[in-house]
C-alpha cells in the first residue's frame, strides 16, 4: 500500500513540476479571451484542474514520509535532525511556529465575527449626522457557509453614506476553525507517535 502511495505521489510530483505552465495558460486565456467551448480549451481546462487536484498530494506526503520531510526541512530551513541538540532546536522551533500560527488564525477567526458600519446623513440634525457602529456577532447563515453565499443586508439607499460589513469575510470562519483544529490534532498525533517510539 505504501509503495503504491509513493508511486502515485511521485507521478503527481512530476505532473506538478512539468505542467504548471498549463495552469497559467488556462488562467490567462480565461481572463483575456473568456470561456470557450473549443475542444482544446476544454482539454486545457481539464489539465489545469488535474494540476489543482494533484497539488495537495505533495505536501500531504511529507506528513507520512520522514526522509522526504527531513530533506524538505533541510532545503527550506537549513535544519537537519542529526543529533539530540538539533532535534531539541527543531522541536522548539516547531512549538513556537505552531503557537504563532494558531495566534494569527485565532485573530482572523475573531475578525470574521466583528462588523463595522459607518453611516452619514447630512439631512439629520447636528450631532446625529454620523454614526459609527462596531459589533461582534455570530450568524450561522454566514459564518458556517464556506462559500459565503448568504447575502449581506443592504443599507438605506436614501442616506448619503451607509457602508459597512465584517472586517474579515464570514466565509473565513469555518476555514480558520478547521485549520486550528487540524493543526492541534496533527501536533498531538505526531507527538504521541514520538512518545510511543515510532519514527514515522
Amino acid at each position: 500500500m505504501k509503495k503504491t502511495l509513493n508511486t502515485v505521489c511521485d507521478l503527481a510530483a512530476l505532473y506538478l513540476k512539468w505542467t504548471w505552465p498549463l495552469l497559467l495558460a488556462d488562467a490567462a486565456l480565461s481572463a483575456w479571451a473568456g470561456e470557450s467551448a473549443a475542444l482544446w480549451r476544454s482539454l486545457l481546462n481539464y489539465a489545469a484542474f488535474a494540476w489543482v487536484l494533484a497539488a495537495p498530494l505533495v505536501p500531504i506526503r511529507f506528513l507520512f514520509d520522514r526522509e522526504r520531510r527531513e530533506a524538505a526541512m533541510a532545503r527550506l530551513c537549513g535544519l537537519r535532525e542529526g543529533d539530540e541538540r538539533e532535534r531539541a532546536v527543531t522541536g522548539e522551533a516547531a512549538r513556537a511556529t505552531l503557537l504563532l500560527g494558531l495566534s494569527l488564525q485565532v485573530v482572523m477567526l475573531v475578525l470574521s465575527l466583528i462588523s463595522v458600519r459607518l453611516s452619514y446623513d447630512p439631512a439629520l440634525p447636528e450631532g446625529q449626522k454620523g454614526l459609527l457602529q462596531v459589533g461582534m456577532g455570530f450568524d450561522s447563515g454566514r459564518h458556517l457557509d464556506p462559500f459565503g453565499a448568504a447575502p449581506t443586508p443592504e443599507g438605506d439607499r436614501g442616506r448619503a453614506l451607509d457602508i459597512g460589513g465584517y472586517v474579515l469575510s464570514p466565509a473565513a470562519f469555518p476555514v480558520m476553525a478547521l485549520l486550528i483544529l487540524a493543526q492541534l490534532a496533527a501536533f498531538k498525533a505526531f507527538a504521541l507517535r514520538r512518545y510511543e517510539g515510532s519514527d514515522g
